[in-house]
């Protein structure tokens, strides 16, 4: 009896064990880090950005130190605070000075540092500042006042896309996007006055604060104010509609996003961009996305950030527009998805975030606000167009990358801003400069006219000069299908040619400085000028190539022309590019998801 109870006993220990082995096979089968799978995947590396080789996002984390000590009183919008005083010493103090004038005065030195005499002091109503004033080591005391920066930031997936060329034109105004995320912090500088009346899905309240950051800086993709402080949205004259359906940390319910677009559909909005997604379809789902096709609203979503998986859902219903990212360099964002329609920057994208502050971030999910703010854009020139007929003009004009034509990897290629518009304005936007024939003589031209600064006039300035000059790469020569391109035919050397027509004398030009990929790489106070691009420094298939002229007193301080030099030829002639054809099928999803209905942000 006892000897069947041991072996009764050492036989549940034994199925115990191989359930275990069994269960632990399981999770590592379905659980595969997501970037293995590119490996399964054997379309050309030479498309895909090797994991976080960016040359933009490497040079940025080469400007942050590691681990920075932040001083939350300089964080976000600085506001003035009569309290903060900065006294200027005739000397640097010793402690026993700040702590015989704190005592004195009844002031607090911050632990700010100081230099030459300059210090920050804590005042209260009971501070003695005029006396203080009066004290002889002291030459003055003022409130610190705030100061900005006098200019935005465009970041360069905005320019990429051509967005800034067309501001003077259009700027999306009267059209407003639904953002469905994680709310927008409606009081961020860059989007004050910008947000509409939107609704919180998680929280079932009306005020859809964002408590994760990342709808903020979706949204500021899309519209962050042209306000000489932080940085410039694709549509910076539209309006954004905050939708929560995702929590702090970015996760929500299926529910809430079906909601959320019927909700936005019935509010007016003309735009929705879904940065979020789940890889399994539902009936929920895919009938509210119908039912704002139904009423002419288009929609972008996020591809999703699983290493060369499909689209995911929403992003995979034919009737929204998937994005996958792209770096500086046009190649595909190494943790992106394919088979999408549209391809647009999504690595080390600079936007609005919370606090007041701006931030870096990468993933499909910066991509797709990037279309959604190209959509407002011409919902706002052709107000009759139907949202098919603007997709089609946005795929129409995009400039193809890697294989010929559409392909699993970047669809119809990258967003062309600038060639879509102008398929609805009058006049191309390159025309919108002087034309040269109306150039005034030098006898003919009116006497400058200055304005006085101040009160007393002594401090003059000239008001600034339109800009009738530009930067012209003359050679290689463009396509002539396509303006914006240079096909190479042969594996060599590329001299860039270019110079600054009319070429005439301009007192205010400054320098012309040569991007290769977002980088500079040759500065020239020339005219003209010729830089050379080496076979054997190409990254990627397609090198995106900006000759800017700067400017100074003028109401335009740069100008530029681009390029893009296509070796896709070169190498579609040494291997067989079977896999990019459209509609061939991905190997597998990258990873195990054991909640249904459960979505994410792509950061």
């Amino acid at each position: 009896m006892k000897e069947n109870k041991t072996y009764k006993i050492l036989g549940i220990a034994i199925l115990s064990f191989g359930i275990i082995l069994f269960s632990l096979s399981l999770i590592f089968l379905f659980a595969k880090e997501p970037v293995n799978n590119t490996e399964e995947i054997s379309f050309t590396s030479e498309y895909i950005a090797p994991q976080s080789q960016d040359p933009v996002a490497e040079a940025i984390l080469e400007e942050i130190p590691d681990s920075p000590e932040i001083n939350p009183v300089k964080q976000g919008e600085i506001k003035q605070d009569d309290s903060r005083k900065v006294i200027s010493f005739n000397d640097d103090l010793s402690e026993e000075d700040k702590s015989r004038i704190e005592e004195e005065y009844l002031v607090e030195f911050t632990d700010e540092s100081s230099v030459n005499g300059v210090y920050t002091v804590i005042t209260t109503q009971e501070s003695k500042i005029t006396q203080l004033e009066e004290d002889t080591a002291v030459q003055s005391v003022e409130t610190d006042i705030p100061v900005k920066m006098a200019a935005d930031v465009i970041d360069w997936g905005i320019s990429r896309i051509g967005a800034d060329k067309i501001w003077d034109t259009t700027t999306g105004v009267g059209v407003t996007v639904a953002v469905i995320d994680t709310g927008i912090e409606m009081t961020h500088p860059d989007l004050l006055g910008k947000v509409t009346k939107g609704y919180d899905f998680v929280n079932d309240k009306e005020s859809p604060e964002d408590d994760n950051g990342h709808g903020t800086h979706v949204a500021g993709i899309v519209t962050a104010a042209r306000n000489d402080l932080g940085t410039v949205g694709v549509s910076h004259g539209t309006t954004v509609m905050p939708i929560k359906v995702l929590n702090s940390i970015g996760s929500g319910y299926v529910s809430d996003v079906a909601k959320g677009i019927y909700w936005a559909v019935d509010n007016g909005a003309q735009v929705i961009n879904l940065s979020l997604g789940t890889p399994e379809d539902t009936d929920v789902l895919r009938t509210a996305v119908n039912y704002a096709a139904s009423k002419g609203v288009p929609m972008v979503a996020a591809a999703g950030n699983n290493y060369g998986a499909p689209c995911q859902y929403p992003a995979a219903y034919s009737n929204v527009v998937c994005v996958v990212a792209t770096d500086s360099a046009n190649r595909l964002a190494s943790f992106s998805n394919i088979g999408g329609q549209l391809a647009a920057p999504g690595v080390s994208n600079y936007s609005t975030f919370l606090g007041g502050t701006y931030k870096y971030l990468s993933g499909t999910s910066m991509a797709a606000p990037h279309v959604a703010g190209s959509l407002a854009i011409l919902r706002g020139i052709c107000t009759d167009c139907t949202s098919s007929e603007l997709v089609s003009t946005l795929r129409d004009t995009a400039i193809d990358l890697g294989a010929e034509g559409t392909d699993i990897i970047f669809g119809y290629g990258l967003v062309d801003l600038r060639a879509a518009a102008e398929q609805y304005l009058n006049i191309p936007v390159e025309e919108q400069l002087p034309n040269d024939s109306e150039e005034t003589t030098e006898e003919e031209a009116p006497e400058e006219e200055t304005l006085p600064i101040g009160e007393k006039g002594d401090i003059e300035r000239k008001e600034p000069q339109i800009i009738n000059q530009r930067p012209v790469i003359t050679k290689p020569q463009k396509d002539e299908d396509k303006s914006n391109r240079f096909t190479m035919t042969e594996a060599e050397d590329i001299e860039i040619e270019f110079r600054l027509e009319p070429v005439i004398e301009n007192p205010e030009y400054e320098k012309t400085v040569v991007y290769v990929n977002n980088k500079p790489v040759y500065t020239t106070t020339e005219v003209e000028g010729t830089y050379t691009l080496e076979y054997d420094d190409f990254v990627g298939v397609q090198q995106f190539v900006r000759v800017t002229s700067h400017f100074t007193n003028c109401t335009q301080p740069q100008v530029h022309d681009d390029l893009i030099i296509d070796r896709v030829k070169l190498i579609r002639q040494n291997e067989n590019n079977s896999i990019l054809e459209r509609g061939r099928g991905v190997l597998g999803i990258s990873s195990f998801i054991p909640f249904k209905n459960v979505f994410n942000f792509w950061w």
